[in-house]
């Protein structure tokens, strides 16, 4: 009999407030599977970058817990921050090297990890997210949609659990989007557990494992995407009027 693989994330009766007794984050409970696509969304003030920093381990849960496969780390925000990667909405705060290539090696550096690790860890994502030929050239001529692979490589070099993106397609032009969807993509191809936070889910939907809805620091809903597309335009996430599912992409079919 095959043993069941723990979820690679577990989130239960998560609660969340910087003043006492006024939650802005409210019993929130969902599990998200190894090698899941995974969208979180809701209307602008929902909470959803607060869960993710709650998630994270940037902000202090005022309840609930955190589970990383099957390990309660909920007083552990140092392990959630190893295990967690996070991609913040602006590229440019998380570029910090002179050149493509020393801004990927800034994470693996401060690991201390040997040389030869460093070495096979920059080739490969350099390989992931299509920047080898951008390794020498200064991040600050880069595209907008390259700062984003960018901001992601240096993420993924660290060899995160679960990476996380905050609102990635904020702020880009057209051809800058569908860059980063195909970046998605293929990273969830590759075997990676993504959890994208957006509003802009015309953009993305149809190509999700898992919707998670949030409005006013509650689950609204959770589960496929086609079950929760009706619930959208309701709950102050816009929709193409009469969209069909599979119409939810920029990417050509």
């Amino acid at each position: 009999m095959t043993q069941q693989q723990e979820p690679i994330l577990q989130v239960h009766n998560l609660s969340f407030g910087f003043e006492k007794n006024k939650p802005i984050l409210k019993n929130i409970s969902f599990s998200i599977e190894k090698g899941a696509f995974v969208l979180l969304t809701g209307p602008n003030g929902s909470g959803k970058s607060l869960l993710l920093k709650c998630v994270k381990g940037l902000l202090k849960p005022t309840e609930g817990t955190v589970t990383i496969e099957g390990q309660d780390v909920t007083r552990a925000p140092k392990k959630r921050l190893d295990s967690i990667g996070l991609v913040f909405q602006d590229a440019d705060s998380q570029i910090v090297g002179q050149t493509v290539e020393r801004d990927i090696l800034f994470g693996v550096e401060n690991l201390r990890l040997p040389q030869e690790e460093q070495m096979r860890r920059l080739e490969e994502v350099g390989t992931l997210m299509g920047l080898k030929e951008q390794f020498k050239q200064r991040p600050r001529t880069l595209s907008g949609g390259e700062k984003r692979r960018l901001s992601i490589a240096g993420v993924l070099v660290m060899d995160p659990k679960l990476l996380i993106m905050d609102e990635p397609f904020a702020n880009l032009d057209y051809p800058s989007v569908l860059q980063v969807i195909k970046t998605l993509l293929k990273l969830h191809e590759a075997g990676h557990t993504i959890i994208l936070v957006s509003h802009e889910v015309e953009k993305i939907l149809a190509y999700t494992d898992q919707t998670i809805l949030l409005e006013k620091g509650s689950v609204i809903a959770d589960g496929k995407a086609i079950d929760i597309l009706p619930l959208l335009p309701e709950h102050g996430v816009y929709v193409p009027l009469q969209a069909k599912i599979e119409e939810l992409t920029w990417l050509k079919q």
